[in-house]
């Protein structure tokens, strides 16, 4: 059993390796211009756009906050010039690494301990400071089931965003005039991010509207109130 277990795990990591590979090459290939690490932090930034969510209650909630508190760290060493594009996976760095612990994570629609695990809960406010910026999204996924109820839900359906090493990111894009960085906090019982900026970016209205379908999934709207654009759907099981 350790043998193939191994095995697996062996196979899982090449397979993910591969992944990667193949995305470095296409993004060299691409004329994307990705935000990098910068020096300048203290960089004078007096304007910013707010979000926190609570924590959930669970066995291994430290080492989810351990996880984040590690994102944390690396995402707020990049500055997203104008016309720059942020990668959640360029800044995190792979979370099979032995800085980040085992966690809860979805994985094929059930929930289990992964490395790394609980950091969709940094894409996902991540990305639902980008939609109230009003930033280009260029790639975001939701999760594949909704596992919360509105007593344990600690955002609104639709303003999630998964992500899996070498599979999935979270990429937006700073369509603005202004350079910008996210920085999250990891606090007793609550986690904040704000998206920092050098002049004054508007708020946009955001509203998540949801629809029960007779197939057993859930639709998940994110609507621009201002315009009423739907800005992204996202399709779930219901657990």
């Amino acid at each position: 059993m350790g043998m193939k277990t191994n095995l697996r795990q062996a196979v899982a990591r090449a397979k993910v390796a591969v992944h990667v590979a193949i995305t470095r090459l296409r993004d060299a290939r691409s004329d994307t211009r990705f935000a990098s690490r910068s020096d300048n932090r203290r960089r004078h930034m007096t304007h910013y756009i707010e979000l926190e969510q609570p924590f959930t209650a669970s066995a291994t909630l430290e080492q989810k906050k351990h996880n984040l508190s590690l994102a944390a760290r690396r995402v707020g060493e990049f500055h997203i010039r104008p016309g720059e594009t942020f990668s959640f996976w360029r800044a995190v760095g792979n979370p099979n690494s032995n800085d980040f612990e085992s966690s809860r994570s979805i994985v094929g629609g059930v929930l289990q301990l992964e490395r790394g695990g609980g950091l969709c809960q940094a894409s996902g406010i991540i990305y639902h400071l980008s939609l109230l910026a009003g930033l280009d999204i260029v790639e975001r996924h939701n999760h594949s089931v909704d596992l919360y109820d509105e007593n344990t839900r600690f955002c609104p359906l639709g303003s999630d965003a998964t992500v899996c090493y070498g599979y999935k990111d979270l990429r937006v894009r700073n369509n603005t005039d202004a350079v910008l960085r996210f920085e999250l906090k990891v606090l007793d019982d609550r986690f904040v991010a704000r998206l920092y900026s050098d002049r004054q970016l508007e708020r946009r209205d955001i509203a998540f509207e949801r629809e029960d379908h007779d197939d057993g999934t859930r639709e998940a709207r994110a609507i621009d109130v201002a315009t009423g654009t739907i800005l992204s759907r996202s399709r779930y099981t219901v657990n």
